[in-house]
């Protein structure tokens, strides 16, 4: 089963319930999902500002148990929906390479740092790359300007980059897409990053 739920929440709503930030909405959806402590996180979500309120997606392996904030909508995917060829697409990631240093004895090494990418040639590099890792090729894509997204965990503040991409794509390896689809394109994504929305083309 996968399940796509759709919740809109009004901002008064959003402040009552202190969600300040992505960490925030994250830990919230976390307990829609009770019996889940400890084990890998198996849901992705998305957030959109729009004005009045805020559009929450979240992609999941089974349907969340409603809390008492939000107004929330949830349907099965059906089976066939990840057979099709050729799809649009849109993905709010994270784009990010790991530093490389150079070690006392001269190799070079990744050190597992992060640093944001912003130049629009590295940013279709790295869609073209977590592609050819997630099944697909891009067909066409456009990324949007890059905006900082910050938030607070463990009391320590924290910043990251966004991106939205969109595009066309064509399925080259059907496993590897069905396994992006459910896991998540590129890193950060209990801060909203990674899911990939799909329609179909004909």
């Amino acid at each position: 089963m996968i399940c796509l739920t759709q919740v809109w929440v009004e901002r008064n709503e959003a402040a009552r319930n202190q969600f300040r930030d992505v960490y925030a909405w994250h830990q919230a959806i976390w307990r829609a999902f009770p019996g889940e402590d400890g084990r890998p996180r198996k849901f992705l979500f998305r957030l959109d500002d729009r004005h009045e309120r805020f559009r929450l997606l979240i992609l999941s392996p089974r349907r969340p148990e409603l809390p008492d904030w939000g107004t929330w909508r949830t349907k099965e995917i059906v089976p066939g929906f990840l057979e099709h060829e050729v799809y649009l697409f849109q993905i709010r990631a994270n784009p990010t390479i790991k530093r490389v240093v150079r070690a006392a004895d001269g190799t070079r090494k990744r050190n597992g740092r992060r640093t944001a990418i912003t130049r629009e040639e590295e940013l279709s590099a790295w869609l073209e790359r977590k592609a050819g890792q997630s099944g697909f090729e891009v067909l066409e894509a456009i990324a949007g300007p890059p905006t900082k997204v910050h938030f607070i965990k463990d009391r320590r503040q924290g910043t990251l980059v966004s991106v939205d991409f969109q595009g066309r794509l064509r399925v080259v390896d059907r496993d590897l897409f069905q396994r992006a689809f459910m896991k998540g394109i590129g890193p950060a994504k209990a801060f909203g990053f990674g899911l990939l929305m799909l329609q179909p083309v004909s």
